[in-house]
């Protein structure tokens, strides 16, 4: 079910609360779903950055380890899928308030991905970041899409492929 899909009715009934509750605390339906990916985005901040640390400290052991904890995330119980691109899919404006708070938490990956590569080695951490990012957001598609987690798998493996050719030395060749 999506975001407008979901009516305020709906929303109050669920939580308990008085309609002018809601609207004294958030304004608006739209401010109270901005509320929610803001919330949505710190957990998942705190989720990813632990586990990753968590499986380790080595820094191309932790790309292969972001993989590790979407495998985790897409098996475990009432996993649902993203919310943020659903948000971005049901509010396409790039200019309104929902679509921002969804681009935000991508920014937060991409900037993530970017500490990553960097502490790798690679040649072209911008690139490889990006390359990871592709990854990253394609598992959590496919993922939403076939309700399995075996696409955090393969994209671990490319991942590990991906890193290798971006760490290895340049070969000169001889004329």
């Amino acid at each position: 079910m999506g975001f407008h899909a979901v009516s305020i009715d709906a929303i109050i009934a669920e939580a308990g609360v008085a309609r002018m509750t809601v609207y004294k605390n958030f304004g608006s339906k739209e401010d109270l779903i901005v509320a929610t990916l803001h919330r949505e985005d710190k957990l998942f901040r705190q989720w990813l950055t632990s586990t990753v640390e968590g499986l380790s400290t080595e820094p191309a052991d932790r790309i292969r380890a972001l993989f590790s904890a979407l495998h985790q995330r897409f098996a475990a119980e009432g996993y649902y899928g993203c919310a943020f691109i659903r948000a971005s899919i049901e509010f396409p404006d790039a200019r309104h308030p929902v679509h921002q708070a969804a681009r935000e938490h991508k920014e937060m990956i991409r900037s993530y991905l970017r500490g990553l590569a960097a502490e790798v080695g690679s040649r072209d951490p911008a690139a490889l970041a990006e390359q990871l990012y592709l990854l990253f957001e394609g598992a959590i598609t496919a993922s939403q899409l076939h309700r399995e987690p075996w696409p955090a798998e393969y994209g671990g493996q490319a991942a590990e492929h991906l890193v290798a050719v971006a760490v290895a030395p340049v070969r000169k060749h001889k004329l």
